[in-house]
C-alpha cells in the first residue's frame, strides 16, 4: 500500500507519540534507581515482521536486541503461538540478543481485527537477578551461568494476567526480588500500555496505512543513509585499542581492531582483527556489536538519521564467530561497557577518516559500574546500589567535549546523591569535576569527574571499570585524558589502588574513591585562545602547572592574572 508524505509524517509523529508514552511509563514506574533514575531501559515499537521501527531512550544500542528477542520468540512460540493479551519475556544474551544477563527484553505482540500489526518492546536492566555477586556481574564470573538467572523467551503474562508460576522462579534467584518484579511488571506495563495505543492509532487510520509508514520510514532512512556513504570518497581506514585485560589473565591486554571499507554507497566493517573471545566477562555479543555500529556510524554520518532497521541494508559486516566481540555460549559478557565504549572509539576514528568534518576525538574510558551489596539497607531489607559510571565526551573540530556524561548514550544520569543517600547506607563525600582529567587541545576533551563514597554498614563492592592501564589518544595534535582509577581507603596509610574488575568485602567506615577519565583534545593545544584556558583555571578544570606545560599560558598563581610576556615565549617554543 502507498502511502502520501504528509499521511507518513502525520503517522510516524502518532508513532513517536506513542514511544515517548511508553518511555515515560517504564522510568516512572521504575522501583530502582538504576532503572528511575539513571533510566538504564528503553521502550520502542517493531512492524509486523519484527524488524526496527522506533526507539524510546538515550540508550540507543538496544535497537537490534528488540529484533533479535521478538525473531527468538517467535522460534519458541511459533508465528501462530503468539496471542491477544501475551506479554513475553527473555535474558539471556545467547537466545535474546541483550547485552547482558541482567538486562530483561519484555516483547509484547499487539493485535488489531485479530491480526498482529506490530510489537512493543522494551529493554531495561535489574539490579540483581542471582549470579555470584551483588549485582549478578561477577569480576570472577568465567561462564554465563556466574552471571545470574537465565530466561529463555517465556510467556511472563496473558489476558488473564501475571504468570505467577514465573514470577516466583525470578523472585527465588534475586538477592532484592521485590524491586526486580516492580521494575519488571512496570517495564511489561510500558510495552502494553504502547500495544493499547498502537490498537487504538490502527482503529483510527487502519493497519495497513500504519504499515504503509513504517515500510516507508525504513526505506527512506536506508535511502539517506547510503547517500550520506555515497559522499564519501572510496578507501580503507582502520583504528584498533586496548583493554587493559579481561579479569582472568591480568597480564594480557585484549585488542579491538575495526577496518571499514567504502564502495560507492555502502561500507563494509570488518571486526576480524579483534582478539579471540575471552575467559573473563569482557566479551560482548555480536548483537550489541552490530548495534553500537549503526550508532557510531549515524554520530559520524548525519545525527539526523534514525535508529531503525534501514539503517542495515547499506551496511555489511564481517565478525567471524568466537572473537571478543562475538563470543560463543557459554562465555561470560557481564562486563560488555568498556569493550562497547572501546568499539565504538574504534569505529568513531575510522569512520571520522572519511567524513573528517564531523571528526570526534575519543571519549573518555572507565566506563562500566559498581555494585554495593548491602545485608541491610535504609528500608530494613537488602538492597544493591547499582550505579552507571560516566566519563567526559571528546572535543570536536568546533567544540570542547561534555563533561561528566555517558559515551555512546550521551544522557545516561548519575544516580542523584540525594537518592543514594537517602536508600541505602552510604555518605557521598564528593561528587567534584576531576582537574586536569581532559586532554588538551584548541578544542578541550570534556571533564571527568571524582566521586567518594563511604559506606556505614559491612557490605559487597563489585568493580566493573576498565582502562586504568591503556587510555585514547587525542587528534589533529590534541592530546590524550587521564586514566581511570578506583581507590579503597580500608583505615590509615596510602589508599590501595583496585584493579578494574574485582569484588571486595567491606567494613563499615570503609572509603571507597573513583576517578573518572575525562574526553580527548582536538587540535594544538597551544592554539587554545588564552582567555579561555585562564577561564578553565578559574573554574578548576585545569590546574596552573597544565596550563603552561600543555597550553603554554602561564598564570599567577597567586592572582589568576596572565602573564603576557612569558606566554608568548612559552607559545613561540611550543609552536615551534
Amino acid at each position: 500500500m502507498k502511502i502520501d508524505p504528509i499521511s507518513a509524517e502525520v503517522i510516524l509523529s502518532r508513532l513517536a507519540e506513542v514511544g515517548a508514552t511508553m518511555e515515560h511509563a517504564l522510568y516512572h514506574s521504575g522501583y530502582s534507581p538504576v532503572l528511575r533514575e539513571s533510566q538504564d531501559g528503553t521502550a520502542g515499537l517493531l512492524d509486523a515482521d519484527g524488524r526496527i521501527v522506533m526507539i524510546s531512550g538515550g540508550l540507543q544500542y538496544h535497537s537490534l536486541v528488540y529484533g533479535h528477542a521478538v525473531e527468538s520468540v517467535i522460534e519458541r512460540f511459533g508465528a501462530d503461538g503468539l496471542r491477544p493479551g501475551d506479554t513475553f519475556i527473555v535474558n539471556d544474551p545467547y537466545r535474546g540478543g541483550n547485552s547482558h544477563v541482567p538486562d530483561v527484553v519484555v516483547v509484547t505482540p499487539v493485535f488489531h481485527g485479530g491480526r498482529r500489526i506490530a510489537f512493543a518492546v522494551s529493554v531495561a536492566h535489574k539490579a540483581d537477578v542471582g549470579g555470584i555477586v551483588p549485582g549478578s556481574s561477577g569480576a570472577a564470573a568465567r561462564e554465563i551461568f556466574h552471571d545470574g538467572l537465565l530466561l529463555p523467551p517465556v510467556r511472563y503474562m496473558t489476558a488473564a494476567g501475571v504468570d505467577e508460576a514465573i514470577e516466583d522462579i525470578i523472585r527465588s534467584n534475586s538477592r532484592i526480588p521485590e524491586i526486580v518484579i516492580g521494575d519488571l511488571r512496570g517495564q511489561a506495563g510500558c510495552t502494553r500500555l504502547g500495544a493499547e495505543r498502537l490498537a487504538a492509532l490502527a482503529d483510527e487510520y487502519g493497519a495497513d496505512l500504519i504499515a504503509a509508514a513504517m515500510d516507508e520510514l525504513l526505506r527512506t532512512t536506508a535511502s539517506r543513509a547510503r547517500a550520506a556513504i555515497a559522499r564519501w570518497a572510496d578507501g580503507e581506514s582502520a583504528a584498533e585499542g586496548l583493554l587493559d585485560h579481561d579479569g582472568a589473565n591480568r597480564e594480557l591486554p585484549v585488542r579491538i581492531h575495526v577496518r571499514v571499507i567504502k564502495r560507492r554507497d555502502r561500507i563494509t566493517l570488518d571486526f576480524s582483527g579483534c582478539d579471540p573471545q575471552t575467559l573473563g566477562p569482557v566479551n560482548l555479543n555480536s548483537v550489541t556489536t552490530r548495534a553500537i555500529s549503526l550508532v557510531a556510524f549515524v554520530a559520524a554520518a548525519d545525527p539526523e538519521l534514525p535508529v531503525n532497521a534501514g539503517l542495515l541494508e547499506p551496511i555489511d559486516f564481517v565478525i567471524p564467530e568466537g572473537k571478543v566481540v562475538s563470543p560463543r555460549r557459554p562465555a561470560t559478557v557481564n562486563n560488555y561497557v568498556p569493550t562497547m565504549h572501546v568499539v565504538y572509539n574504534c569505529l568513531m576514528a575510522a569512520l571520522g577518516h572519511f567524513n573528517p568534518a564531523r571528526a570526534v576525538a575519543p571519549s573518555g574510558l572507565g566506563g562500566g559500574a559498581i555494585a554495593i551489596g548491602y545485608p541491610e539497607a535504609r528500608g530494613g531489607h537488602p538492597d544493591v546500589q547499582y550505579e552507571l559510571m560516566s566519563t567526559g565526551l571528546g572535543a570536536t573540530p568546533t567544540h570542547d567535549g561534555a563533561s561528566i556524561i555517558m559515551a555512546m548514550n550521551h544522557f545516561t544520569p548519575s544516580t542523584p546523591i540525594e537518592v543514594l543517600e537517602s536508600e541505602y547506607p552510604v555518605t557521598v563525600r564528593r561528587f567534584d569535576v576531576r582537574r586536569d582529567s581532559a586532554g588538551a587541545g584548541t578544542y578541550r576533551g570534556g571533564i571527568g569527574f571524582i566521586r567518594e563514597y563511604q559506606v556505614k554498614t559491612p557490605c559487597t563492592l563489585t568493580v566493573r571499570h576498565s582502562n586504568h592501564r591503556f587510555g585514547v589518544s587525542g587528534i589533529q595534535r590534541g592530546t590524550g585524558p587521564m586514566t581511570s582509577r578506583a581507590l579503597l581507603e580500608a583505615g590509615p596509610g596510602e589508599p590501595e589502588q583496585l584493579d578494574i574488575m574485582v569484588t571486595r568485602s567491606l567494613n563499615a567506615g570503609t572509603i571507597f574513591r573513583l576517578e573518572q577519565s575525562g574526553g580527548a583534545g582536538y587540535g594544538a593545544p597551544h592554539e587554545r585562545p588564552i582567555a579561555v584556558v585562564a577561564q578553565d583555571v578559574a573554574d578548576g578544570y585545569v590546574s596552573i602547572e597544565s596550563a603552561a606545560r600543555d597550553y603554554g599560558v602561564i598564570i599567577d598563581p597567586e592572582t589568576l592574572e596572565i602573564d603576557e610576556v612569558a606566554t608568548a615565549a612559552m607559545r613561540a617554543k611550543l609552536s615551534g
